[in-house]
């Protein structure tokens, strides 16, 4: 396993280098009359399937992001119809940033210098954008988020039972940034027990 993460480890590198090389971390609407319409979308989507591919796999191997969020201005990929791409990639790059900035802010090596203050300042602009992604997601994702405690078992399952491939990667990935989110307040040692024990609960929580 060790050496199938190394391995990933070098080909996610080497194509967040690549990409680079190729110039896809630019916005290239930008650059004049270069590229057409046409061109621009897939230099943009390519990009993002390489972001999540980096943020992935930071994420899963528990390693610094390539290339940070400062270093590209590639817009999000815009979906013109349904059938253009899944839905499950509309919304990953959103949540690819938040992955990301969870990594950056709070699991660099140098984090553990920083004042509760600090913490507690990036945790809640991080809340704030998982409400944010929340907040777009189509209305057939509202039951995952607002509880079914009033549903009947019945109804519960056919939940569970009918959720898309789309839905449930969607969930899966927002499950992890909120669980990274809260696993790095539980153990930040600036923080006070209450606020770390609330981080527990709501960490346990969100397996339930």
């Amino acid at each position: 396993m060790q050496r199938h993460g190394r391995t990933l480890w070098r080909l996610v590198g080497n194509l967040v280098r690549l990409s680079v090389e190729l110039g896809l971390h630019h916005d290239p609407s930008e650059q004049g009359s270069t590229f057409t319409p046409a061109e621009c979308e897939l230099r943009t989507r390519l990009w993002w399937i390489v972001m999540i591919h980096d943020r992935g796999t930071s994420v899963l191997l528990g390693r610094p992001l390539a290339i940070a969020d400062a270093d590209f201005n590639t817009p999000f990929p815009k979906r013109f119809s349904a059938s253009m791409f899944s839905e499950h990639f509309d919304h990953s790059p959103h949540l690819t940033g938040i992955q990301g900035d969870i990594i950056n802010a709070l699991y660099r090596p140098g984090n553990h210098k920083q004042s509760a203050d600090q913490v507690v300042r990036h945790a809640s602009r991080i809340t704030k954008n998982l409400v944010g992604f929340r907040s777009v997601l189509p209305d057939t994702y509202r039951p995952f988020f607002e509880g079914t405690a009033s549903w009947s078992e019945q109804e519960r399952i056919a939940l569970v039972t009918n959720i898309t491939e789309d839905q449930g990667l969607t969930m899966l990935k927002y499950g992890i940034a909120r669980i990274l989110l809260l696993r790095a307040l539980f153990t930040s040692g600036q923080l006070s027990g209450d606020v770390r024990r609330r981080a527990l609960k709501d960490g346990k929580r969100s397996f339930h």
